[in-house]
């Protein structure tokens, strides 16, 4: 399991978004946010690879408060993605993470904890093997 961090700079506008390299072969295991600025209730982060949500995290109703932490909940679907910094897909190089329009009333810096498994099991075809 590897630990990685971005901080994110928001101006409140929503569709800001920040790519975190991956360092390895792996999947998205869990996220959690913390932001200098309340969280504003049903405001939304998401993880993806290109254009396919992993995880998300909703604001729940009544808000988080400033420093208070929220965890994302994987996509029940696409939660194994496999991210490969040797792919040759550009997108499955890095994992997107963007907010909405309704996640801060104005602007704030969010800090997003990304739990990256490295030793998940990993199903391959026979022919990436």
């Amino acid at each position: 399991m590897q630990n990685l961090f971005a901080t994110v700079v928001l101006t409140g506008g929503g569709g800001e978004s920040v790519y975190i390299p991956v360092p390895c072969r792996g999947i998205v295991k869990k996220m959690v946010l913390a932001c200098n600025a309340n969280m504003v209730a049903t405001g939304t982060v998401v993880a993806y690879r290109g254009a396919t949500a992993v995880n998300t995290a909703t604001v729940p109703t009544g808000d988080t408060a400033i420093g208070a932490t929220l965890t994302g909940t994987p996509d029940t679907t696409y939660k194994d993605y496999v991210f490969d910094p040797d792919s040759t897909t550009v997108a499955n190089k890095v994992i997107k993470v963007t907010d909405d329009a309704t996640l801060l009333a104005g602007a704030g810096t969010l800090s997003v904890y990304i739990q990256y498994d490295d030793s998940a099991a990993i199903a391959q075809a026979a022919s990436e093997a």
